[in-house]
């Protein structure tokens, strides 16, 4: 799936004002979490959820109402009253929303440039909205990008001690806050480099995995040493497959951080060892290895007498992918594209 702020870049080119809806805050059992955003056109076309059913439905009314109005919105919508009112949701929980109204300018069109290309080359950065207005009654936003080293595209809206926090690193979450600096009122959401699954071995479960990445919002990078299976053609949607004449020095031009996620599918049990050794040198978010019990044990008694601990070991996720019973090179790919979520979500 394309990238929601490439969506949004697509948005403001379009020059129509459109909304996005975020989650700001979940309590209790809700269809999604904090972060998720919902893109709504005037059109009523949407893009991204925010979990769908009657209230999703709820919200992106006022989000046409707002576009009319040129004006964006917090609200909270509690699950029990809807349910109360005789709507079919049952989760019992309680959402903030962020319905932010989109007027396209030059400028906003420069700012969502150089954020969509933050998060390709895998960098850092801060998104700041200005409220203009008071955020418990309608209001207004101006934006502007923080880049690590403090170079601002767009307005400079931020007064000196909200920068120097921000250059202290002081926000690093997952989803947009509210952030008060005197009575002034900002949003401020910390763009994290994309997830990126690396597949080494792009047989028949390797390509049917970056099929699935692909659908669940992972970057993919394709590894193997035979150009007839890892080619761009064959994967598309990666962003990038490479043939290495061996597999010891695969890592070699990878850039593997706490955001990476590592499966291993090479064609051989020496392939998979190697590439094994090489990733718990790592600090991979997870790293999984295909194959039987019996397998996965003879390579951990090779590897531990080449100095590998025990404790590394029992890191890995071997035999890989949720117990579903699968068989199918699609199968097996869901199986493991369900353990790297579980996995990342639980992160």
């Amino acid at each position: 799936m394309e990238p929601l702020n490439q969506q949004i870049l697509d948005c403001i080119k379009q020059s129509e004002p459109f909304a996005v809806a975020t989650i700001l805050t979940h309590k209790g059992s809700t269809p999604r979490t904090s972060g998720s955003k919902m893109i709504v056109l005037k059109d009523q076309t949407i893009y991204g959820t925010i979990g769908g059913g009657l209230v999703e439905a709820t919200v992106m009314d006022a989000c046409l109402e707002l576009i009319d109005k040129n004006q964006s919105r917090i609200k909270e919508f509690s699950l029990n009253r809807e349910l109360k009112d005789g709507l079919d949701m049952v989760c019992g929980g309680n959402l903030i929303v962020l319905m932010e109204v989109f007027i396209p300018d030059s400028g906003l069109v420069n700012i969502f440039k150089a954020l969509v290309n933050l998060e390709k080359e895998g960098k850092k950065g801060f998104l700041v909205s200005k409220i203009d207005g008071f955020s418990k009654s309608d209001f207004t936003t101006r934006k502007c990008l923080v880049l690590t080293d403090t170079t601002v595209i767009g307005s400079y809206l931020i007064p000196k001690p909200f920068m120097d926090s921000i250059c202290d690193n002081k926000f690093t979450g997952t989803f947009p806050i509210i952030y008060n600096h005197g009575l002034e009122e900002f949003i401020i959401e910390s763009i994290h480099p994309s997830d990126t699954l690396y597949i080494f071995g792009a047989g028949h479960v390797g390509f049917q995995l970056a099929k699935m990445a692909h659908l669940t919002d992972f970057q993919t990078v394709v590894v193997d040493d035979r150009e007839e299976f890892a080619n761009p053609e064959r994967f598309a949607h990666s962003k990038e497959v490479l043939v290495v004449k061996k597999f010891d020095n695969a890592f070699d031009s990878l850039s593997i951080d706490k955001n990476s996620y590592i499966v291993i599918l090479t064609r051989g049990h020496l392939h998979d060892q190697t590439v094994l050794e090489a990733a718990l040198e790592t600090n991979a978010a997870y790293i999984g290895m295909i194959g039987s019990r019996a397998k996965r044990n003879q390579i951990y008694t090779a590897l531990k007498k080449r100095g590998v601990s025990d404790k590394a070991l029992e890191a890995v996720y071997s035999p890989i992918g949720l117990e579903i019973h699968a068989e199918t090179p699609a199968e097996i790919a869901v199986s493991i594209m369900g353990e790297i979520i579980k996995i990342k979500a639980e992160k």
